[in-house]
């Protein structure tokens, strides 16, 4: 547990020292945190609502946090006029699995 709060502290310290950086900024730990955030409610969602088997439960939390993913870089894409930006993409793909490391210790 130490790690994991190392680790936000370490990310929080990059936003506020880099925050034009194309790699370090707040949106891009609202990327991660919301990814993290977002798989462990999907995965509750699929083990305590859903009924699903242990495998389920982590197809059920990754694909679906993916595809929220996929979805807000595809809105700020064709609504909000930007560019597809990878590195958010990046970012989602780091929340779930950090998320998906959390939900494995914890079991």
């Amino acid at each position: 547990m130490k790690y994991l709060i190392c680790f936000l502290i370490f990310l929080f310290i990059l936003t506020t020292l880099n925050a034009d950086n194309k790699w370090f900024s707040k949106d891009k730990i609202m990327h991660f945190s919301g990814s993290a955030f977002l798989t462990c409610w999907n995965y509750g969602l699929s083990r305590d609502i859903l009924n699903q088997n242990k495998d389920n439960n982590y197809f059920f939390a990754i694909s679906l946090t993916t595809v929220l993913g996929l979805c807000k870089e595809a809105s700020d894409k064709y609504i909000k006029k930007e560019q597809w930006c990878w590195i958010d993409i990046l970012y989602n793909i780091a929340g779930i699995s950090f998320s998906l490391i959390l939900i494995k210790n914890m079991n």
